[in-house]
């Protein structure tokens, strides 16, 4: 041991942190992954208000505790080049403050950054003298890790009765407000448990063990691809290192022990997703390991991202377009690549969002800071100057790739849970490192650093308040949901009167004066609600919502023109937009602009092809009196791009059948019957169920006196709804009528009737009254010829002709069955020739229908029972002939009733 590093030693001795504080502080730090929101929208923002007011706290520590801290720190920091980088970077992105557009933004992303700057100088004065803790801190990151993997594990191994697995997998997000951020933040604290896996033996590497398999699990679950990069990083690098020591048999089973965790993980994840049935990011695992390319849409969306914000540095080489304005500024570049309202908000890219947003110099500083930690490390790996040193680069260097990995696909600098992880990278590079002299002591320049670090963060822990504070609206406005809803709690007025200083702008990027306006809007104060969005639209005037709500106020307010104006405005800003694309050529079919709506679909179905869009756009132009073959051209080439649409093949089918009725028409006009039959079956062939097609048919051949034909098409016509008028049944009754067939004929033209058709009303009637003279005549008629032969057969009776007579008598009753006289004659017959049975029955027909009054028939009647021995009934017919005072009755009742 040289000179040196006696005097550190025992230097070391006399001043030191306390391990109690260094354990504190890490576990406060982990802590946010456990934070509530806050009635905050986005937990990052009362996290970063915490991480500030723990910077604030450390600084006052450090001040108040100078002899404790270590003399080396601020030396290290001085001399550090990573330090001045990392410096000159804070520096630049504050200055890109000049070159923004909107600075409100800047000053939100700049808390953050400074934020997250002082955690590392805090950090690195902490752990300074203090590595030696590092076998503690890995079982502390392993108890935090194992608690947020099993907050979200334990929905999956006791799965609650009726839920969802799909529901439970796409819900994964724990507390830190995205699924990708919750695996990212998991990723990253695998390398202290491998560390600690390594290190420990007994119940801690079990449990390690057991957080380890926990932690893999929901990494897996999660279906996030850049973690399953990372660990396959993390592993190798690891791997290499404990054989690159020794090929011992000791270090292959520490890695089998660090194998079969993840295997065992990837079987039970394995066996949730078969369960999910899902066909895409659920799948299983090597189905979600094969998506790693760049054929995928989410892949695809981060090409352009990238592709955006190269071209924003392109424009603004020297600073950017300000710190924190991608969120708002990259929205022009992807109005022809992403639908509806989706905003990318990230470059998801680190490294490339600080490129666009301060400056292709600030660019390169960013990404040397990650290349020279890299290279630190590596060197104290490959020559290290003691095994402590290098296990402790190696966990660096594992972080770095967790963190490096995940700033090349995602946004980890803006996420407080990753933020602390390079914080800490940082912070374990400077305080691994060796320094070439003992500077002195210098209490003063320590209160100095500390002072400012206190001031620093009391100026960050006021700007995330307030930052925290436009969250919380953000929060509010949400729970309103004043999108859909037309009213909420809040009012326009509560709104204005609760934006903050700054951001200005939702995590969503759309503008608080807005969403004012959007309030204003649903209360009608239409005046308030142009002067938000009036506002509104120099922040953020590139979304085409403002658009649309102008558009919403012109029409309420009667200005047509106006509106029609805004809704076009709306469109072109966003010509992906499905709802803005619906209501702009809505306003075109009401104007009929058909070239305004050809002009719509073909950009919309440019960038955003959809069957649907053709539909309502032929629709659109047929309604505006497009030509017709114009028009049918128009269908026939959404067909070529859309072939198996059936909205636009029973469009086209619809028009060509028009035409055909059309043209039938035309040619019955000009009396070529044959010529309009032909036009009809070409539309029949189209849409054999076509009502109105058959109806046609019908007519044409009640036209050509073929009215079995046209009895048959009016028939099929009427098997299918849509013929409501009356009039197919009247016409079919007249078919029947012609066929003679009155029954059927009656039955349509009541159904026609019943319709309300009024020339069945007229028909109806005549026919009725024509029925009615009918049947009076026929009544005549049959009466005097039943008279004639009635007195024919009385002729004969008084001949003695009785065969005759009956003869006639039947006759009279075959041309009416029911004239009483007919009945009457032929009873007094077999009365006459002693068939008083035969009697009984004919003269019981003749009593049953009113007319003999005389009590005749009942006296004879009365007779006939008596000569079948009935006194019962001939007396009772007696009574009722004395009772019409029939003379003959009563002396017979003298005799035979008393």
């Amino acid at each position: 041991m040289n000179a040196i590093d006696k005097i550190l030693n025992e230097t070391k001795r006399k001043q030191s942190i306390s391990s109690f504080t260094v354990l504190t502080v890490i576990i406060s730090l982990l802590a946010i992954d456990f934070f509530p929101y806050f009635k905050s929208l986005e937990i990052i923002n009362p996290q970063f208000l915490y991480l500030s007011l723990i910077n604030m706290l450390l600084g006052f520590y450090f001040y108040f505790n100078s002899d404790i801290t270590s003399i080396t720190s601020l030396s290290i920091l001085k001399k550090s080049f990573l330090f001045k980088l990392y410096l000159a970077f804070v520096f630049l992105c504050g200055i890109s403050l000049f070159a923004a557009k909107n600075t409100s933004l800047v000053y939100t992303k700049f808390t953050e950054i400074v934020i997250v700057f002082c955690l590392f100088i805090n950090l690195t004065i902490l752990l300074k003298d203090k590595l030696d803790l590092l076998y503690k801190i890995t079982i502390i990151v392993g108890i935090s890790a194992f608690l947020q993997a099993w907050l979200q594990l334990c929905n999956f191994i006791i799965i609650p009765r009726h839920a969802s697995i799909i529901d439970l997998l796409h819900t994964m997000k724990g507390n830190t407000g995205n699924i990708n951020i919750l695996a990212a933040s998991l990723t990253i604290k695998v390398p202290f448990l491998l560390l600690g896996i390594t290190y420990y033996d007994g119940y801690k590497k079990w449990f390690l063990l057991v957080a380890l398999f926990s932690v893999s699990a929901v990494i897996f679950l999660t279906g996030a691809r850049t973690p399953l990069i990372n660990l396959f990083l993390i592993y190798t690098v690891y791997i290499i290192y404990l054989l690159k020591g020794s090929l011992s048999k000791s270090n292959f089973i520490r890695i089998i022990y660090l194998i079969i965790p993840v295997l065992i993980a990837v079987l039970f994840v394995n066996s949730i997703f078969e369960k999910s049935k899902d066909k895409e990011r659920y799948a299983s695992l090597e189905n979600r390991v094969s998506q790693i390319n760049t054929d995928d849409a989410s892949s695809k969306a981060r090409l352009t991202f990238w592709g955006n914000a190269i071209k924003m540095s392109e424009k603004n080489p020297i600073f950017g377009i300000g710190l924190g304005n991608y969120q708002v500024e990259s929205i022009p570049y992807e109005r022809t690549t992403s639908n509806d309202s989706t905003v990318s908000l990230h470059a998801h890219n680190d490294f490339l969002e600080i490129l666009a947003e301060t400056g292709i110099i600030n660019g390169l500083i960013y990404l040397s800071i990650f290349i020279y930690l890299l290279i630190i490390n590596l060197k104290k790996i490959i020559k290290p100057n003691s095994t402590d040193k290098q296990l402790i680069a190696i966990l660096t260097l594992m972080l770095l790739i967790a963190y490096g990995i995940d700033s090349f696909f995602n946004f980890p600098m803006y996420r407080p849970t990753m933020a602390i992880f390079f914080s800490l990278i940082l912070a374990l590079s400077l305080a691994n490192t060796e320094i070439d002299q003992i500077v002195p002591s210098n209490k003063i320049s320590l209160k100095i650093t500390v002072s400012i670090i206190i001031i620093v963060s009391l100026l960050t822990s006021y700007s995330a308040f307030i930052i925290y504070k436009a969250s919380n609206l953000e929060y509010l406005i949400a729970l309103d949901d004043i999108n859909m809803n037309t009213k909420g709690v809040l009012s326009g007025d509560e709104v204005v009167n609760k934006m903050s200083a700054y951001p200005n702008t939702l995590s969503s990027s759309e503008s608080f004066y807005e969403y004012a306006g959007i309030y204003y809007v649903r209360e009608k104060n239409y005046e308030k609600a142009l002067n938000c969005f009036s506002k509104a639209s120099k922040i953020n005037g590139y979304a085409g919502r403002i658009e649309f709500y102008k558009q919403v106020i012109s029409k309420h307010k009667g200005n047509i023109d106006s509106a029609y104006i805004y809704s076009k405005q709306a469109f072109y800003l966003r010509p992906r937009n499905y709802d803005i694309f619906n209501n702009a050529i809505k306003f075109a079919i009401s104007k009929r602009d058909t070239l305004e709506i050809i002009k719509q679909n073909k950009l919309f179905s440019e960038y955003r092809p959809m069957p649907q869009t053709w539909n309502i756009a032929a629709r659109g132009l047929q309604y505006s009196g497009y030509n017709y073959r114009n028009l049918l051209k128009f269908i026939d080439e959404g067909l070529r791009k859309f072939p198996k649409d059936s909205l636009l093949t029973i469009q086209k089918n619809e028009l060509l059948i028009t035409s055909y009725l059309i043209g039938g028409h035309n040619f019955e006009n000009k009396s070529d019957l044959n010529n309009a039959l032909h036009s009809y079956e070409k539309a029949l062939k189209i849409d054999p169920r076509n009502v109105y097609v058959s109806q046609n048919i019908g007519f044409n051949y009640l036209k050509q006196g073929q009215n079995k034909k046209a009895i048959n098409a009016f028939l099929e016509a009427l098997k299918s709804p849509g013929l409501n008028g009356g009039k197919t049944e009247f016409f079919l009754g007249i078919c029947y009528l012609k066929e003679n067939d009155k029954a059927n004929a009656l039955k349509y033209f009541n159904l026609a009737k019943e319709k309300n058709y009024s020339a069945a009303k007229q028909l109806m009637s005549k026919i009725q009254n024509t029925d009615a003279e009918e049947a009076a005549f026929k009544k005549r008629k049959n009466d005097l010829l039943i008279a004639d032969l009635i007195t024919e057969g009385q002729k004969f009776e008084e001949q003695k002709k009785m065969d005759e007579a009956l003869e006639s008598y039947q006759k009279a009753l075959k041309i009416d069955p029911k004239s009483i006289y007919a009945a009457q004659n032929i009873g007094f017959y077999y009365l006459k020739v002693g068939q008083s049975k035969k009697a009984i029955n004919y003269l019981l027909n003749a009593l049953k229908y009113p007319g003999l009054n005389g009590g005749k028939t009942e006296y004879f009647l009365a007779i006939c029972y008596l000569q079948e021995n009935d006194n019962s009934n001939a007396c009772k017919y007696l009574h009722i002939s004395k009772s019409k005072s029939y003379r003959d009755a009563e002396a017979l009742i003298a005799n035979k009733c008393n």
